[in-house]
């Protein structure tokens, strides 16, 4: 029997911005609440 695995990783998701993010012109930044925002992001498992 095979057995598949998939495997997402979230490691630049995004949850935040960094204290410097101002200096790379990314302050403001939340990518998990701009997917989040369109009410199409469903994530059941991520709680």
């Amino acid at each position: 029997m095979s057995r598949r695995i998939f495997l997402i990783v979230l490691d630049s998701f995004g949850i935040g911005a960094e204290p410097d993010a101002a200096e790379w012109g990314d302050e403001g930044s939340n990518t998990l609440c701009a997917c989040a925002s369109t009410g199409e992001l469903d994530v059941p498992n991520m709680t």
